[in-house]
């Protein structure tokens, strides 16, 4: 009996893919929400996002589009990669040892800790703007979009999808790591150039987490521990 040969992505095809991907899926859920009804349009925050400007944000209606397309991202992924054969467990574990989480946590504490001397020394501050969004009412909606959806479908994508496929090319593990972070930055276009220096770091970490320990479930929960904790800092101390 033959083997099915899986049909990994190139490099170029994988960030291609994502890339698309990314921005092109929640466009039709960001369309299709208004018939729901005005009330998702409630209570709009103004943000800056950087070089776009202030832009209206609608925390009910992006919160819930961010959320269905994340899902959906997710699964169309899923969908690929069973096309092309490739293995679901090239995404790494989702096994998460005790140890393993105590150990990661007790660096993401001292990641975090130089991340507030780097701001504090260089005077930055999360925008307000931004702060406002994430704490809008319903708040429930920012809770289940910052810690559980985003750390989930941005790992499964970058530090799952993208690392796994690229990792297999001229550009190694590290290289792999650095690509993949490079890209996960990008998306958090909104913020300053030094906080994105910081992301960038961050994501250096994840994607080491995710080389060092070949697991997935690690860095979703590393990431969402993170930003549980700015979550929490936004809501006692802004």
């Amino acid at each position: 009996m033959n083997e099915i040969t899986p049909r990994y992505y190139s490099g170029w095809w994988a960030l291609l893919f994502i890339f698309l991907s990314f921005n092109l899926i929640p466009i039709p859920f960001a369309l299709s929400i208004g018939f729901l009804g005005d009330w998702v349009y409630s209570n709009p925050v103004t943000v800056n996002m950087n070089y776009l400007g202030e832009i209206k944000m609608h925390p009910i209606a992006d919160n819930m589009t961010s959320i269905v397309s994340m899902a959906t991202l997710i699964a169309f992924v899923v969908w690929r990669m069973r096309v092309r054969n490739i293995p679901l467990t090239e995404l790494g574990s989702l096994q998460l040892r005790r140890n393993d989480l105590i150990y990661g946590t007790a660096f993401l504490a001292l990641f975090i800790f130089l991340e507030e001397i780097y701001m504090l020394l260089l005077g930055i501050e999360m925008p307000e703007g931004f702060i406002k969004f994430m704490l809008s009412d319903p708040l429930i909606l920012g809770l289940i979009s910052v810690i559980i959806v985003a750390p989930i479908a941005e790992e499964f994508i970058f530090r799952g999808f993208l690392y796994s496929q690229l990792t297999r090319t001229k550009l190694g593990p590290w290289g792999a790591v650095t690509i993949s972070s490079l890209l996960w930055t990008i998306i958090h276009f909104q913020y300053e150039v030094l906080i994105l220096v910081v992301l960038f770091v961050f994501g250096i970490f994840l994607g080491y987490i995710r080389m060092a320990y070949k697991s997935l479930s690690l860095p979703i929960a590393l990431h969402g521990i993170n930003n549980a904790f700015a979550f929490i800092m936004a809501y006692y101390f802004y």
